[in-house]
This record gives structure tokens, C-alpha cells and sequence, in this order.
């Protein structure tokens, strides 16, 4: 499913709805808060890269729910983030809230892979072995105070969203979570841990929506083609 935001009526940004609470956000109002965590949880892996994290390499496992949806990813990265790739296994729990996102045929397990280099993102169903591919966007500077430039393949433009996320987020503690200390971040409702500049909890209380590591490797030893586009897969 795609999902089009725009921001400050300059120009569209075309962001694909890979996460689980992501997918929960399209389901509710399309209020301007429900936009911005949209658009936060999209940060996580998308064509907007994060700021760089503050370790080098590593690998950490995940699990999830969302009240229609389940599994587990793997995260991957090297180069502190600017190289990255996700491999997820979904299980589908409600299909109707499912069709209402758009899916025709939701199946009953999904293994998908995302894979994030510094000019391009794809998008790859491994099931089908099938997949799609674009330009990365990459914050580069900013022209004013909290406006920031966002850069592609092709163009440059501004995007005036950091003053709305900066009124947004506000720290609300502290914990550890396997073994490393986090700082918990909220962001109207939202709450992420982060460690290092990596998100390893995020939860929505209400809806009962939650992503957490389950597993850290700091000393995983990343192979030559761990982030090769696998033999078979066809680009759309």
C-alpha cells in the first residue's frame, strides 16, 4: 500500500507503509498527529534515512503485534545505518482490517526483505519474488531554521516538517532494555526507546501496539553480499 503525505503544500513525498504501526496509523483519522506518527514510524526504514547511529555495525531481532498482524524482522546495518537492510516474517491475524488497508488477497504468512542503500530503497516480496526500487531521500542541510532539505537521486526541496516533530517528541525517562540503557522518547502517544540512536521498543498503549528487540550482536560479522539484491528477484 502507498501512502502520499504532503508537506508544507510543496511537494509530495510517496512513502510505502512497511511497518506494522505504521499500518496501524492508516487505519485512524487522518488528523494532522496521526500524519506525524505516520510519518516517524516511517523513519524507522524508509526512503528518508535517519541520523546516523551512534554504533558502526550490528544485528537485532524484533517482534511485533498489531492487532491485525504479527511477526518478526531482523535488522541489519553497517556503516552506522547508512547501509541497512530488514528481513521480516508477517502473519496475518485480521484479513478484513487488512483489506481495508488495500489489501485484495491478504496472505496468511509474508517474508519480505527492505533494503536500504545511500542512493536507492527496495522493496522486495520474497514469496513472489518480486520487488520494486527507488531513489533514497537523505536529509543534507536545511535553508532556515527547522526546515530541512530533503535530496534525492533527481531533486532538492524543502520539506517543513522538523518544527512540528521537534513540538512533538519529549523525553520521559529512562531504562534498559537487554542490557542497554535507553532513553524513552514520546511523541503524542508514541513511546520509543532508543538506544544509540537505534529504536529497540515502541509501543502505542491504547491500541496494544508494540515492536521490541528481542536479541543484540554487536560483534556480527557482516558477509560481502549481505546487502545484494538475492539471484531470482525481479524489479519492478
Amino acid at each position: 500500500m502507498i501512502k502520499s503525505l504532503v508537506f508544507n503544500n510543496r511537494k509530495n513525498i510517496t512513502l510505502r507503509i512497511i511497518t506494522p504501526m505504521l499500518a496501524l496509523a492508516a487505519i485512524l483519522t487522518m488528523q494532522k498527529t496521526i500524519l506525524f506518527i505516520a510519518f516517524l514510524i516511517t523513519l524507522t526504514f524508509d526512503s528518508l534515512a535517519q541520523s546516523p547511529y551512534q554504533i558502526k555495525s550490528c544485528k537485532i531481532d524484533f517482534v511485533f503485534f498489531n492487532s491485525f498482524q504479527k511477526g518478526t524482522k531482523t535488522l541489519i546495518f553497517k556503516d552506522s545505518g547508512k547501509i541497512e537492510k530488514e528481513i521480516g516474517e508477517i502473519y496475518s491475524i485480521d484479513t478484513k482490517a487488512l483489506k481495508k488497508l488495500g489489501w485484495k488477497k491478504p496472505r496468511p504468512v509474508m517474508h519480505v526483505l527492505h533494503i536500504r542503500r545511500q542512493d536507492s530503497v527496495f522493496f522486495l516480496d520474497l514469496d513472489s519474488m518480486v520487488g520494486s526500487g527507488r531513489f533514497a531521500l537523505t536529509l543534507v542541510g536545511s535553508s532556515h531554521p527547522e526546515e530541512p532539505i530533503i535530496q534525492t537521486g533527481k531533486d532538492t526541496f524543502d520539506v517543513d516538517i522538523l518544527a512540528f516533530v521537534n513540538s512533538q517528541k519529549k523525553k520521559i525517562g529512562e531504562d534498559t532494555l537487554l542490557g542497554r540503557p535507553c532513553d524513552i522518547i514520546d511523541f503524542n502517544g508514541v513511546k520509543i526507546w532508543y538506544w544509540k540512536g537505534l529504536a529497540l521498543k515502541k509501543e502505542i498503549i491504547p491500541q496494544k501496539v508494540y515492536e521490541y528487540a528481542t536479541s543484540i550482536d554487536e560483534n556480527y560479522v557482516i558477509k560481502e553480499d549481505e546487502f545484494k539484491i538475492p539471484n531470482g528477484v525481479k524489479l519492478r
